[in-house]
């Protein structure tokens, strides 16, 4: 998963919550993402500066849906 956010200049990784509960979470650069993310279920954590998720397959689906919109609109040559 963590190739799927480098293609979008991001990182995931394990985000630890109030109580001590670990979830998956992105990090990074966001521009043009934040309503496509919140769609997929991602909570912004403003303290921590992280996209926060209930579980991985969440995530994922939020970044093929990115990288698969991101290419689609990308000017064929």
């Amino acid at each position: 998963m963590q190739g799927l956010a480098a293609r979008l200049g991001c990182t995931v990784a394990d985000h630890c919550e109030l109580y001590g509960q670990f979830k998956p979470a992105l990090l990074g650069s966001f521009s043009g993402l934040a309503l496509t993310l919140k769609e997929f279920g991602g909570r912004w954590d403003k303290v921590e500066r992280v996209y926060v998720f209930a579980s991985w397959p969440m995530l994922e689906a939020a970044l093929e849906y990115c990288i698969r919109h991101k290419e689609e609109a990308r000017p064929s040559i």
